[in-house]
């Protein structure tokens, strides 16, 4: 059962695995608090709201919390690039070997998305279904287990890839604080220019907007002080500068 499971299936693909990786419980903690405060706080807005709102405002926000995990996506090869390129030999190439976890667990969530895409868009229904020709019953039933599955996977990797920054630890302990600082920044002044809270209250839109790239600020500040103090990993040692 652990071998089917989408949830077994997901932390093999999104959590670090890396044997020599510097493992701090509290930092570990922390990461996973991060991730489910800014779920309960997003679910807190819109059943807030839900009432209060426009459907479509609703809409905009459900739409808003996957574009967190696009923005990951998008800002990885900058981070991750510039933070390989300013490394030195012999430390440069090893991060560059140690790259593709991360974008293993990158293209899985992908490839997920893009599956769920197809099974549930009806032209690819009826394809699939005539294909199936007498079975159509038996492909019914195995594709609205395929559908359970593939959604189970795909929200549990979603979480993980946001607690664990899309596995980057596997290149570097510093990797992930960065690179959640870049896209917290990133996607609240994405929302600032873009008026992404129009319809809320100033104080709301304010704590939204601020309150995410603030937590996330503090908690890699954190993460960063305590992997030099108690563990001795710098930026500097980590570049060979």
């Amino acid at each position: 059962m652990r071998v089917v499971s989408p949830f077994s299936a997901a932390l093999k693909v999104f959590r670090p695995s890396r044997a020599d990786r510097v493992q701090d419980p509290l930092i570990a903690k922390l990461q996973v608090a991060r991730a489910w405060v800014g779920l309960v706080v997003t679910a807190c807005v819109l059943v807030a709201y839900r009432s209060l709102a426009p459907k479509d405002l609703v809409d905009e926000r459900l739409v808003q919390m996957g574009y967190s995990f696009f923005a990951m996506a998008g800002v990885f090869p900058v981070v991750i690039g510039g933070f390989i390129l300013a490394a030195r030999p012999p430390n440069r190439g090893l991060y560059l070997r140690r790259i593709r976890y991360p974008l293993l667990a990158l293209a899985t969530w992908f490839g997920n998305a893009f599956t769920l895409q197809v099974i549930t868009d009806e032209g690819s229904q009826e394809r699939l279904l005539g294909l199936a020709g007498q079975y159509a019953d038996v492909a019914k039933g195995v594709g609205v287990l395929c559908l359970m599955w593939l959604l189970l996977f795909g929200l549990a990797g979603g979480f993980l890839s946001i607690t664990y920054v899309l596995r980057t630890a596997d290149i570097h302990e510093l990797v992930p604080p960065l690179l959640s600082t870049t896209v917290a920044w990133g996607t609240a002044l994405a929302g600032l220019v873009t008026n992404a809270y129009r319809g809320f209250p100033p104080e709301v839109a304010a704590l939204l907007l601020g309150g995410a790239p603030l937590s996330v600020t503090a908690i890699a500040a954190f993460e960063v002080h305590r992997l030099r103090t108690r563990h001795g990993v710098t930026l500097r040692r980590a570049l060979l500068r």
